[in-house]
């Protein structure tokens, strides 16, 4: 079964790096960034939501590892 993207127009605005606790649900428990493949993202949200978990990361909002 083919997964859909979570994001479109109206959810766009979700992705953010004060978004903490959806950014979580992007990444492992090891930390890291789950790929496409599993979350079902589309490229252009894909590569936003690795940016965004990036700048949590350098905030310190988000591990690097646990």
């Amino acid at each position: 079964m083919k997964k859909k993207c979570f994001f479109n127009k109206e959810n766009e605005h979700l992705i953010s790096w004060k978004s903490v606790n959806m950014l979580k649900t992007y990444t492992t428990r090891f930390g890291d960034i789950k790929p496409r493949k599993f979350t079902g993202n589309t490229v252009k949200y894909q590569k936003r939501v690795k940016k965004a978990i990036s700048r949590a990361r350098y905030l310190g909002l988000l591990p690097y590892i646990k």
